[in-house]
């Protein structure tokens, strides 16, 4: 059995919450860096309409380009309590929101760890969490899973250190996990990935089959309340049919391969576990080596997993490693209280910047579309992909956003086709386009006959249709 290390509860939980709050407050100190994606605005979008019909939308009601096709709403819940909170307290209730989330799974984290570690790996191990969440920490569904991550890792991992299955009452965090976010269907793999652990530890037939009649109860009533949502076997297939999407997954930032050639929080990370193997000789059984290789392979693909390699990595090995760390050194008996006292400090420090919070510009072309509505555009629109969350935010049909699940790889790959867009814009009927400065598409609108330039700033460029076969100058 793996040594626990002897830390009083009291201890224990003012670690807890000094790690929670050192989370919280670094969180409320990126402030508006919390806003600075289109999506934020289209979650908002959605949960508004969601409110305001009383129903979860199946099909697309926010585009031009794909109305009425088949769509599935999986981060409805989310997208509900995000637009209730903007309502309520605007921008600043989103972000602390999202600090909360975060600052929750820390803290969950933290007094999880101490249960087997000393407070300095324990720290080193949440530390590095916290750095490997902070690229993709975002006020989006995706942090409000944190907690529901680590929470059903701890339940999983405490089960399996007491050679047992877990109560089947938790089986029921899925009913809203699966209405929260998509990474619900990891939560199930990691579920049948600990009851095969548990039947591969197994010394006879016997006891293997005990281990799997203790575990299928736990991961069938989990997988029923997985169903449990307005999209049933839809919402439980969308994560697989989104990995499907090869030229989508390619093109969007947060899902392509980390670029190595620029400082990345996994490196540190994987230096850390080599240093650990090599020198210090840790040894890990075969079934936790297996699902921490599947963890890494999954942030080395796509770079928005690296949180769940540093979220459920120190989880999967602490019950291990603890016997073969070494006690650290002693600290003082006053430390823990020092700890959770400055970093309430921190957080309260952090939360000044509150009132500095606000819309985020980048992805906001505000005076465009005001130039926009003093034209009278009001016809379809072509608009760059990072000012569709915006324009479902103010109520405008678009031709394309975040939701490239939708959209397909076919649609994106016309959008980025330069080549296409006179036909394409054609095509759509589309009588405006909203841009960034430094979209390609610019040099050829500029010089696309029937097309001429009606508004430009540092954020966003109009083109409007004249109708003009021999084309037109700028403004």
């Amino acid at each position: 059995m793996p040594v626990r290390v002897k830390t009083l509860s009291f201890d224990r939980s003012l670690y807890a919450i000094a790690a929670g709050l050192i989370a919280f407050a670094l969180a409320m100190a990126s402030g508006n860096a919390l806003l600075q994606d289109p999506d934020v605005f289209s979650h908002l979008a959605v949960g508004r309409w969601i409110l305001a019909h009383r129903v979860v939308p199946d099909h697309d009601v926010f585009s031009h380009s794909m109305p009425g096709t088949p769509w599935i709403a999986h981060e409805w819940l989310s997208e509900v309590l995000m637009a209730w909170l903007f309502a309520a307290f605007g921008w600043a209730g989103l972000v602390v929101a999202a600090g909360l989330c975060f600052a929750t799974a820390m803290a969950l984290l933290t007094a999880a760890l101490l249960r087997w570690l000393e407070p300095l790996p324990t720290a080193v191990a949440v530390a590095v969490a916290i750095a490997m969440c902070f690229p993709h920490l975002l006020a989006r569904p995706h942090v409000v899973s944190y907690p529901f991550l680590v929470g059903w890792t701890i339940v999983l991992v405490a089960a399996r250190d007491a050679e047992r299955a877990p109560s089947l009452w938790w089986a029921l965090l899925m009913l809203a996990w699966a209405n929260v976010h998509g990474s619900f269907l990891f939560g199930l793999v990691l579920a049948a990935l600990f009851a095969a652990e548990a039947a591969f530890a197994a010394t006879d037939v016997r006891a293997t089959l005990r281990a799997l009649r203790a575990w299928l109860p736990f991961c069938l009533l989990a997988l029923g309340a997985a169903l449990v949502t307005p999209h049933t076997i839809d919402g439980l297939t969308y994560p697989i049919q989104h990995a499907r999407l090869d030229y989508v997954l390619s093109w969007i930032n947060e899902w392509q391969s980390p670029n190595m050639q620029q400082l990345q929080p996994i490196e540190a990370w994987i230096l850390l576990v080599l240093l650990g193997a090599l020198f210090l000789g840790w040894r890990l059984p075969i079934t936790r080596i297996a699902m921490l290789l599947l963890l890494l392979h999954m942030a080395l693909k796509h770079q928005r997993h690296g949180e769940l390699l540093g979220l459920l990595a120190p989880l999967l090995a602490a019950p291990a490693l603890a016997p073969q760390l070494r006690r650290g050194p002693r600290i003082m008996p006053a430390f823990p209280s020092l700890a959770a006292g400055a970093a309430l400090v921190a957080a309260i420090a952090a939360l000044w910047s509150l009132p500095r919070i606000g819309i985020a510009q980048d992805y906001a072309p505000v005076a465009a579309l005001r130039a926009a509505d003093e034209a009278n555009l009001a016809g379809p629109v072509f608009n760059d992909y990072g000012f569709g969350g915006y324009l479902m935010f103010v109520g405008r049909p678009v031709f394309i956003d975040g939701r490239l699940d939708m959209y397909g790889d076919d649609l994106l790959r016309s959008f980025n086709d330069t080549t296409n867009l006179p036909r394409l814009l054609d095509d759509r009927r589309v009588e405006w386009t909203l841009l960034r400065p430094s979209s390609p598409h610019l040099a050829l609108l500029d010089r696309l006959a029937g097309w001429r330039r009606l508004y430009s700033d540092d954020t966003a460029v109009v083109h409007v249709r004249t109708g003009d076969a021999a084309g037109s100058g700028k403004r």
